[in-house]
């Protein structure tokens, strides 16, 4: 087993990766970074903390004087992204490349502000306890505080699984006690009716926060917490397409329940 997990690619390691985690190269980040160097050579999907939303940025690489070494001879050196819809959005980004491992050492703005800012759309989903709780947790994660992020992932996790089952306790005429005595696998098998498939399918979401907090060490936490806070988002995301499209089921029963035409106003009394 290798000693540090791989980042795949520069925008992986750009975008998710949280400061002072040690990596080792993939193939495609390794090819990124010592091959076509020239500005405009790559180009990487992202948030964009300035405007809000997804955007694709440019990259510009700045090396240390000795250029790129990877070897037994550590180097600092600086990535500057910039926002295709707007070039003063910059991104600045310091790592620091010792044999054949690397670590963010630097980051402005930080992996947390722009989390949180990606995040903020979930905010009405979460409400304010998880969404403060989950911000938490992006903020631990991006200064490498890996097992107290997963802390408040699983916090967030539990409270999202107990709203479902409040939501539709009274409709399915279920009792406390099949809920609150469960495990969490059977709590999902409960409500399998009313979670997004993905959570069904990946009911191991869980065990392995709670494996988090019990065996893995910070860097392992780490290197899981980016699939961990995806797998939130896929479930809110669900969530929130759910309630889009039941709100608009409600309007337009309304609006057509509310339709009359001129016969329908004679006959009236």
């Amino acid at each position: 087993m290798e000693k540090y997990p791989k980042v795949k690619n520069l925008q992986q390691f750009l975008f998710q990766v949280p400061l002072y985690a040690k990596f080792g190269f993939g193939t495609e980040l390794s090819n990124q970074l010592l091959g076509d160097q020239d500005e405009g050579a790559h180009r990487l999907d992202g948030h964009c903390p300035y405007c809000h939303k997804a955007s694709i940025f440019d990259i510009k690489f700045i090396p240390s004087h000795d250029g790129w070494v990877i070897d037994n001879n550590p180097v600092i050196d600086k990535v500057q992204i910039s926002c295709g819809r707007n070039e003063q959005h910059v991104i600045d980004y310091f790592f620091f490349v010792e044999g054949s491992t690397i670590q963010k050492i630097g980051q402005y703005p930080s992996l947390a502000d722009i989390s949180i800012d990606q995040v903020t759309a979930y905010r009405r989903d979460l409400g304010n306890h998880n969404a403060a709780e989950f911000h938490k947790a992006l903020g631990l994660a991006a200064h490498g505080v890996g097992v107290g992020s997963f802390v408040y992932l699983r916090r967030v996790f539990e409270r999202l699984i107990q709203r479902r089952f409040e939501d539709f306790r009274s409709t399915e005429g279920w009792q406390d006690g099949q809920f609150y005595n469960a495990r969490m696998e059977d709590k999902i098998k409960l409500l399998k009716d009313h979670l997004p498939e993905f959570l069904i399918q990946n009911s191991r979401i869980y065990s392995i926060l709670s494996q988090g907090l019990h065996e893995m060490d910070e860097e392992t936490c780490l290197g899981w917490f980016e699939i961990m806070k995806q797998s939130i988002i896929i479930i809110l995301e669900d969530d929130k397409k759910k309630k889009e499209e039941l709100e608009r089921r409600a309007s337009f029963s309304d609006a057509i329940s509310g339709f009359s035409t001129p016969s329908d106003t004679a006959l009236a009394p």
